[in-house]
């Protein structure tokens, strides 16, 4: 080994230290909001499936006709909209439910904040929007 060459990795371990802990936060970031994205699509299908819970059981009986009661459907909705707000990571939880006879279609969306972002995005913002949508119809 030559005397000139000591100490060269003691300069390239600071920089290889950066650089992983640049793609541990990016596969952080990356999780969170995968992990937000399913959330989405999990709660639209939670109200899409509970809206057809809520049938008017009147018509039901007397006709045997599947028909969703907005009320109900709504009062659901935001139960479920409540829950999933005291997640530190979505905010801005909003979900419109459209009941047609006996079909109803949730939209769900928040507003996700994801944890090192603020370290290498350079657009200024620092929150991603995530969505989805779900469709449930009932049968007898």
């Amino acid at each position: 080994m030559r005397s000139d060459e000591m100490g060269s990795t003691l300069l390239l371990f600071p920089a290889a230290i950066l650089v992983l802990l640049g793609l541990g936060g990016m596969a952080v970031d990356g999780a969170t909001l995968f992990l937000s994205q399913r959330r989405m699509a999990d709660l639209a299908a939670a109200v899409a499936h509970d809206a057809i819970a809520g049938i008017e059981e009147a018509s039901f009986y007397a006709s045997g006709t599947i028909r969703v009661d907005p009320r109900r459907a709504s009062l659901r909705r935001d139960q479920l909209i409540a829950h999933l707000e005291e997640d530190w990571s979505l905010s801005d939880v909003a979900c419109t439910l459209s009941v047609s006879g006996d079909q109803a279609t949730a939209d769900c969306a928040a507003t996700v904040r994801p944890i090192m972002a603020p370290l290498w995005w350079g657009d200024g913002t620092r929150t991603r929007r995530v969505s989805a949508v779900e469709t449930s119809r009932g049968t007898e």
